[in-house]
């Protein structure tokens, strides 16, 4: 006679932290859900964002959370906390804090706005980290900032103009802003090399 009794969850080791990730300054939306590690470090998060959005070059990036800056290890700022030091669970994240990561590029800086949707034990075999969910396509790699991938949208809805077209080269020729390829994502984000702080 079978049992109806439910299968037993089993949890591994760690928590598990559920974030929303907002690219700021861009219509329409570009979001991604994605779940990490608490013990993953801030610079392993710097990686995830930069996957989860298409890009693979690790440009100088800093996070800040309840006040303090966390910058990348190569800004030589010897008094401030550093994201390769720092995990998310030293943080003690909880539902409803949020973080700002910032990414220089040369000329305008990306800024992400990073919400905690939930931090839940992690169940045993599950792949981390992942995306979930998201809208938005990823601006190109080389886009350097904000302005830049703005410029390149309006150039979409304006055939006619030669600057425009210039524009448009930047841009695949099936570009579709609203397209979001999550098995591209994750394939990217399962390569991506562990940074565990020590403590």
């Amino acid at each position: 006679m079978g049992s109806s009794a439910r299968p037993r969850i089993r949890h591994g080791d760690g928590n598990v932290v559920q974030l929303r990730l907002e690219v700021e300054q861009i219509q329409p939306r570009i979001w991604r859900r994605l779940l990490v590690s608490a013990r993953a470090s801030l610079l392993e998060l710097h990686e995830v964002i930069q996957r989860a959005l298409g890009q693979d070059w690790l440009e100088a990036h800093a996070f800040e959370c309840d006040g303090v800056r966390y910058l990348d290890a190569n800004a030589g700022v010897a008094t401030a906390p550093v994201t390769d030091d720092t995990s998310l669970r030293s943080l003690a994240l909880q539902t409803g804090v949020r973080l700002v990561h910032e990414v220089e590029t040369g000329a305008e800086p990306w800024r992400h706005l990073i919400t905690v949707e939930q931090v839940t034990p992690r169940l045993v075999g599950q792949r981390l980290p992942a995306c979930l969910d998201g809208g938005g396509a990823a601006p190109p790699e080389d886009c350097d900032g904000p302005t830049r991938y703005r410029d390149l949208l309006a150039a979409l809805d304006t055939p006619q103009d030669p600057w425009a077209a210039e524009l448009r080269q930047w841009l695949p020729d099936d570009f579709d802003p609203r397209w979001v390829d999550f098995t591209a994502i994750n394939a990217r984000l399962a390569r991506l090399p562990k940074h565990r702080p020590a403590a």
